[in-house]
């Protein structure tokens, strides 16, 4: 159990690192899916206008979509064995995300990233992926 932790604390990090480069793709995706993107770089005065802050959140949505794929993969490649399995695993990779995000926000001017509804989508989307994998492994015939 701990040694299994201690592996899911590292493939948090590995996620938070793998999900600033979804966000990144979700960034380049929203002029595509017709959401606005009225800003390439924040503001150079240091300011956060409520435009950015929508923008941020959008990218948050749209890297979960792409967040909840690659944790359902990363949780089927774990083996997580039922959706209480998944829920601890899914739950462990959201914290150390969390905090990463949380951190990045600070350093980005203090954009209050933990007061978008995007970034609890995205966080919801890392523990819903293992859960998932939890559900369906748990229906799938033993071998």
């Amino acid at each position: 159990m701990v040694r299994r932790s201690v592996i899911d604390l590292g493939l948090g990090l590995v996620l938070a690192v793998v999900g600033q480069f979804a966000q990144l793709a979700a960034s380049g995706m929203l002029p595509v899916l017709g959401l606005p993107h009225p800003y390439d770089m924040a503001p150079e005065d240091g300011s956060v206008p409520q435009a950015l802050l929508d923008q941020i959140s959008s990218q948050f949505v749209v890297a979960a979509v792409i967040m909840l794929v690659l944790t359902f993969g990363l949780g089927w490649l774990r083996k997580v064995r039922g959706p209480v399995e998944g829920a601890r695993t899914g739950a462990i990779w959201a914290m150390v995300v969390g905090v990463s995000q949380f951190l990045l926000g600070l350093g980005q001017g203090a954009v209050p990233v933990m007061g978008l509804v995007g970034t609890w989508v995205y966080l919801t989307a890392i523990v819903l992926g293992p859960i998932l994998v939890g559900v369906i492994g748990a229906r799938r015939p033993a071998r």
